[in-house]
């Protein structure tokens, strides 16, 4: 058993690094995604508080329930 890994890894050494190398792209790209989510509602946030948005937008934007207080939700957003 040992002798086949350590063939297969003597045999395909650059496909094995490649593999590595592509999941911890898709892991960054990952990590990405979320801070760049949350870097969105901070922006919509603060444009809210600017009174560069309305209300409407914000909760549009957001994906929130109307019955929901913006600036409750902002105050929580931006301390994150």
């Amino acid at each position: 058993m040992k002798n086949k890994v350590l063939s297969f890894i003597k045999k395909y050494p650059m496909s094995i690094l490649l593999a590595i190398i592509a999941i911890n792209l898709f892991s960054i790209a990952i990590s990405l995604r979320t801070e760049a989510y949350l870097n969105r509602e901070k922006n919509l946030c603060i444009k809210y508080l600017k009174h560069q948005i309305d209300r409407d937008t914000l909760i549009k934007k957001l994906r929130i329930v109307k019955q929901a207080n913006p600036s409750s939700i902002c105050d929580y957003v931006l301390k994150s």
